[in-house]
C-alpha cells in the first residue's frame, strides 16, 4: 500500500508551517504529495499553495529527497498547453523525476471560467487539445498544432521530463464523459475525499469495466483515494475534535466539497461523514478502519488528508505525528 499525504491548509498554518510538514512526510516514509490547482478563495488565502501549484512544487522538490509531488490536478484550459507542458517538464527535472501529473477540466465553478476569458462551451475542447498537445510536447523532438483552439507552426519544446515516455498522467473527475476520456488512454483516477466509500467503489468499479473495454489491464492501473483522517489519543477526544468543525470544514461558503457527496444538505451528517467519508479515531479504529476499507475499495495508494481549516494547525499535526507513530508503520508493514 502506497501512502500519500493530500496538502490542504489548516486553521492556522502558514506556508512555512506546510512546508514543513511535507518535509516530514518525505523523511516520514510517505510514497506521495500532492497540491491542488484552486483560485479565488479567500478562506485560506492562497496559503495552500492552491493557486501556483507548479512554482511551489519546484520547491517542495528541493526540500525533501524521494516522496513523489503529483498535482492534483492542473486545470488545462487555464493555461496555455506549451506553458503547462514546459512547466511540468521543468519540475520532472529539477525532481529528478519525482512528477506525477494530475489533470481536470474544470474548475469548481463559473468564476474559473469567467475570470481567465474561457467560454463554458470551449472547456471540454481546449482540454482535449491541451492534453494532445502536452504530450507531444514531452514525446516529440519537433512538432506542429492546428487545432481549433491552439495553432503554431514547428516547434520544439525542452527540456524534456526525466521520466520516459513521460510523468505517468492522473485524472480528476467522475462525469461519465470523463471517465471514457480516461478509460481509452489508460489514466487512473485520482478520487476525491468527500466521497462515500459506496460511490468510490462504484466509480472504481466502472472504471475498471471501461478500462477493460478499452484494453487495459486493471491490475496495471493504480488509483489514488483520497480520505479524510484524524487520529486522536482517544476515540472521544477524535469525536470531540470533529464533531462540529468536519461539519463546518464541508458546509464553508464558497465550498463544494459537499458537492462530491452528491446528497441533498439535510442528509449530509456528522453520523454520514463519520461512518462513510472520514477516519477519526484513536489509532487502533483507524487501523480497523484502514484495513475495513481495504475490503471495499481498491486501496493501493491512499491519500490523506490531515489538515482542515476548522482546525488549528496544532491539533491537525499531532494527528499527523501520531498517524506516523502509531499508524504508518502497520500499513507499511502489509502488501
Amino acid at each position: 500500500m502506497k501512502i500519500g499525504f493530500y496538502v490542504t491548509g489548516s486553521g492556522t498554518a502558514s506556508h512555512g508551517h506546510l512546508l514543513d510538514q511535507i518535509q516530514f512526510a518525505d523523511e516520514a516514509g510517505f510514497d506521495s504529495v500532492w497540491l491542488r490547482e484552486r483560485h479565488f478563495h479567500a478562506d485560506h488565502q492562497g496559503r495552500n499553495f492552491f493557486s501556483s501549484p507548479f512554482v511551489a512544487a519546484s520547491y517542495i522538490a528541493a526540500r525533501t529527497r524521494r516522496i513523489r509531488i503529483g498535482i492534483g490536478a492542473r486545470i488545462l484550459p487555464l493555461d496555455h498547453p506549451i506553458h503547462i507542458a514546459e512547466d511540468g517538464a521543468t519540475l520532472d527535472v529539477v525532481s529528478n523525476g519525482r512528477l506525477d501529473f494530475g489533470i481536470a477540466r474544470i474548475g469548481e465553478n463559473e468564476q474559473y471560467q469567467n475570470a481567465f476569458g474561457i467560454p463554458a462551451d470551449e472547456v471540454r475542447g481546449r482540454f482535449e487539445q491541451s492534453l494532445d498537445v502536452i504530450l507531444k510536447a514531452w514525446t516529440e523532438e519537433r512538432f506542429a498544432h492546428d487545432g481549433t483552439y491552439y495553432q503554431f507552426p514547428e516547434v520544439s519544446i525542452h527540456p524534456k521530463p526525466v521520466q520516459k515516455p513521460h510523468p505517468p498522467i492522473f485524472l480528476v473527475g467522475i462525469s461519465e464523459s470523463t471517465l471514457k476520456f480516461g478509460a481509452a488512454r489508460g489514466f487512473p483516477l485520482l478520487l476525491a475525499g468527500a466521497q462515500t466509500v459506496p460511490l468510490v467503489a462504484k466509480t472504481q468499479d466502472t472504471y475498471y469495466r471501461l478500462l477493460s473495454d478499452a484494453g487495459f489491464d486493471r491490475d496495471a492501473v493504480v488509483h489514488p483515494v483520497n480520505r479524510f483522517i484524524y487520529v486522536a489519543e482517544t476515540q472521544q477526544e477524535a469525536i470531540e475534535d470533529t464533531r462540529q468543525t468536519i461539519l463546518n470544514f464541508i458546509n464553508r461558503e464558497n465550498s463544494v466539497i459537499r458537492d462530491f457527496l452528491l446528497l441533498p444538505p439535510e442528509q449530509i451528517t456528522y453520523d454520514l461523514l463519520f461512518n462513510e467519508v472520514c477516519i477519526f479515531g484513536d489509532r487502533d479504529f483507524c487501523l480497523r478502519r484502514i484495513e475495513q476499507l481495504r475490503t471495499q475499495v481498491d486501496l493501493r495508494h491512499v491519500v490523506f488528508t490531515f489538515n482542515y481549516f476548522t482546525i488549528s494547525h496544532k491539533k491537525c499535526l499531532r494527528s499527523m505525528q501520531r498517524f506516523v507513530h502509531d499508524v504508518l508503520p502497520h500499513l507499511k508493514g502489509t502488501t
